[in-house]
């Protein structure tokens, strides 16, 4: 506790009390179950203590199994968030804006508002939205949402979208490697599924590719990667950067970025040359042994043979040399390797095709590309395919390269050769799914328009060029991508300016809040009643008692979203009492009893602890190691079988003599996304951003240690101060992702980025960037050595009173 409040922590603790010790002061404390649900890898269930109606401490609270009882730092300085002087408090409206005359220049930093009441605040956002509908239709009409907590908020603003008829937001972030899983699988989207984290104990090696587990989400799952290497699991780590995790690591790859699908190439390679793949399970449960016409270049099925509607693949029988379907999940002793003769058709083995196509990926054509050790590659290769079950912890970064997903389609052929699906100790992404709520069908009432969806990538074209409608009015809430987090930073707020109404419902004035017209203020999740899951993280629902009202004027989302219901039309559409709309929601979800979860604060969920012992959901049945659909990438490479493909990381890119530094952007222990980056505690310790460049680097462009440099490109530039770091390979640099435009000197790290996407997954490629670095000019960094006074922990509001 005083970790985190320090001694004004203790002060406000005992000003009103009758003694002066600690023991006293709890006596009166009441402990309220809630929980922490940003999008980390945590969503801790946590204990809140009351007093005098104000948060005095945060704890982790125990579930129903002890090895899920976690909680970080964040998570525990939430009462700093709580009782933040930046929080929004008052509905505002921009000064310079008013219907059917928004003044869209006037966005931005230095825009001005005057507080309005919420009455008048939701009137506008309900006019202008009700406007729009009758002008350019209801899809016009953009529901955006980020993924700022995992509450009940996003499903409940869901519900009212799909009445209205809106649009709402699919994703272009992180979704590389699931799909690239999922061609091979038909699992996966964003990650692909793994076993619950209490069972990576059983793993006996782990692959941790692109993570820094034990920095960013060390609450669960790099726990149970620590205790597996305590049972004598290896540790193998691929990153290019030596990292927390990688300090841990049996063994560390520091590969060349972009070069990922080459490595699991060279380890398939190495797999197939020494003969160490599973061929029991490749006979049950994948078509390595499937045969692929010459001719075509598609699996020959027994309809091929007889003339019938029969579409099962088939294998040649090693023994009597007939051809045999292949059935899911059914072992068939069917030959692996060769190629054949079946009435008349020329065909050749899944396995013999993957076998010849790996040829030019030896171990030592790859440690060439991607400055490994060939040793390294092959060690690491039979790790995982002779010490039992293990599994490859793969990361969304190999999916912030632009062709990510050629990794997750190799990697998940990698894991069938060892045999690591369906079992106890076999690991397939860095974090497993957790638990989901399942909300029925609340999100589509009876009567309901039905919501468009537009992913990411596609909603400039929509503000931009009204394709496939035009975007004139905009709800956000729970987001700070807009204007912070979403690449190409200045590109989105030049299109925010064809919006004619930008509202946001938010905690913080964040920079998407300051660019919107009409702010909302949204009570802190301490301050409503709520169910989060687990998404991503643990098997448990939890529930969120609140602790007191919310502070100044801000309110709960769910009453902003009913009131603003009730203003479009849809008197019935919500129950007006926020438990009831709980209860109704968890009723659509029957593994779990409502009144049992308020009571303890958290239960466990019935889910598979051990994931893929089930058929594939291909059309065989079986992990398909080849694809016959032949999918084809943008730029014209055939993805049958994984071939490497990259962008700005080739070193002969035609941006790279101009700019030879690739530029990343880490997740840090400091923040969630850009969460916690006002918070006045974490900044004490991690006060400003800075660029992690090797010391070479610096040095070759007369860089010292602590001068500020300005980083840009061809798209923009950033002031930033330079910090040394020999973890950083030579010719990588890297500032973490989640600082505010605010918080630098210029510039943001966003106005580095692109939108260009790929054909097949389309995923913003945050690190396939390039830069180059210079000494900044005379900058004023006053903004760091004379900070805003933060010593308000004494000082502040108590429950729903506060002025």
């Amino acid at each position: 506790m005083l970790g985190i409040g320090g001694k004004q922590t203790l002060d406000s603790l005992t000003r009103d009390a009758t003694s002066g010790s600690v023991d006293g002061l709890f006596d009166e404390t009441q402990v309220l179950n809630t929980a922490c649900a940003p999008n980390c890898r945590g969503k801790c269930p946590l204990n809140v203590h009351v007093r005098d109606g104000q948060i005095k401490f945060v704890e982790p609270q125990m579930t129903d199994d002890e090895q899920y009882r976690r909680g970080c730092l964040l998570g525990q300085s939430h009462v700093q968030r709580v009782y933040s002087p930046k929080r929004l408090k008052y509905p505002m409206v921009r000064s310079d804006w008013s219907p059917g005359d928004p003044n869209p220049e006037g966005r931005g930093e230095g825009a001005e508002f005057e507080q309005v009441s919420w009455d008048e605040a939701l009137d506008y956002v309900a006019e202008e939205m009700l406007r729009v509908r009758e002008e350019y239709g209801p899809e016009s009409v953009f529901f955006h949402t980020g993924s700022g907590d995992n509450g009940m908020g996003t499903t409940i603003f869901g519900r009212l979208a799909s009445m209205f008829g809106g649009t709402q937001q699919g994703w272009s972030i992180d979704s590389n490697v699931g799909i690239g899983f999922n061609r091979v699988t038909g699992y996966g989207y964003f990650l692909p599924p793994t076993n619950e984290s209490e069972d990576w104990v059983n793993a006996n090696t782990i692959i941790v590719w692109g993570s820094d587990l034990l920095a960013s989400q060390f609450q669960n799952d790099a726990s149970k990667v620590l205790d597996a290497m305590e049972s004598g699991a290896k540790l193998v780590v691929v990153d290019p950067v030596y990292t927390t995790t990688a300090a841990k690591a049996d063994l560390w790859l520091p590969i060349k970025p972009g070069k990922d699908t080459h490595l699991a190439l060279a380890m398939i390679n190495e797999v197939l040359t020494e003969g160490i793949y599973d061929a029991e399970f490749l006979r049950e449960r994948t078509t390595a042994g499937a045969l692929v016409r010459d001719d075509t270049g598609e699996l020959l099925r027994m309809g091929d043979i007889d003339g019938s509607d029969d579409d099962r693949v088939v294998g040649v029988h090693s023994e009597t040399g007939e051809p045999v379907p292949l059935e899911p999940d059914t072992y068939a002793d069917v030959e692996l390797f060769g190629q054949y003769e079946v009435d008349g058709i020329e065909a050749t083995t899944g396995l013999t095709l993957l076998e010849d196509h790996v040829q030019e990926y030896s171990p030592e054509a790859v440690a060439d590309v991607a400055e490994l050790d060939a040793e390294d590659i092959r060690t690491a290769a039979r790790w995982l395919a002779t010490r039992g079950p293990g599994g490859i912890a793969s990361s969304y970064a190999l999916g912030r390269y632009k062709y990510g997903h050629v990794f997750g389609q190799t990697y998940a052929i990698l894991l069938a050769l060892t045999g690591d699906y369906g079992k106890s100790g076999t690991i397939h992404a860095q974090h497993p799914l957790g638990a989901s709520l399942s909300s029925g069908d609340y999100g589509s009432p009876e009567g309901a328009e039905g919501a468009q969806s537009l992913r990411m990538h596609e909603v400039p074209d929509a503000l931009e060029n009204g394709e496939p409608y035009p975007i004139k009015a905009i709800y956000g809430m729970e987001s700070n991508m807009l204007v912070n987090q979403f690449p190409d930073r200045q590109r989105w707020m030049d299109l925010l300016e064809n919006v004619d109404m930008f509202a946001m419902a938010d905690i913080h004035r964040t920079p998407t809040v300051q660019h919107a017209d009409i702010l909302l203020p949204a009570a802190h999740w301490f301050e409503r009643e709520d169910i989060t899951d687990a998404w991503g993280s643990h098997p448990h629902i939890s529930y969120r008692t609140k602790a007191h009202d919310p502070l100044w004027d801000a309110r709960d989302d769910y009453y902003i979203i009913n009131d603003l219901g009730e203003k479009l039309g849809y008197d019935d559409l919500f129950l007006n009492d926020k438990r009831a709309e709980l209860e109704e929601i968890a009723s659509n979800d029957d593994r779990f009893d409502f009144d049992e979860l308020r009571e303890k604060g958290n239960v466990r969920i019935d889910v598979d602890v051990i994931k893929y012992q089930d058929p594939f959901p291909t059309d065989t049945g079986r992990i398909e190691i080849y694809d016959e659909d032949q999918p084809v990438e943008d730029e014209g490479t055939v993805l049958d079988l994984p071939r490497p493909i990259e962008d700005r990381t080739t070193d002969d890119h035609e941006l790279a003599d101009e700019y030879p530094l690739m530029f990343m952007q880490k997740h840090s222990k400091w923040r969630i996304h850009s969460q916690w980056a006002d918070n006045a505690m974490v900044r004490k310790m991690n006060p400003e951003p800075t660029l992690d460049v090797h010391p070479s680097d610096a040095r070759e462009r007369g860089i010292d240690e602590g001068d500020y440099v300005r980083v840009y490109n061809d798209r923009g530039e950033v002031v930033v101060r330079a910090e040394y770091n020999e973890g950083m390979q030579p010719g990588l640099i890297n500032i973490d992702q989640g600082w505010w435009a605010e918080d630098f000197v210029e510039g943001s790290l966003q106005d580095l980025t692109h939108m260009e996407v790929n054909d097949l997954a389309p995923t913003f490629a945050f690190y396939d960037v390039r830069a180059e670095i210079e000494p900044a000019p005379d900058v004023d960094t006053s903004m760091y050595t004379d900070p805003e006074s933060a010593d308000w922990l004494g000082d502040y509001p108590s429950e729903g009173d506060a002025q």
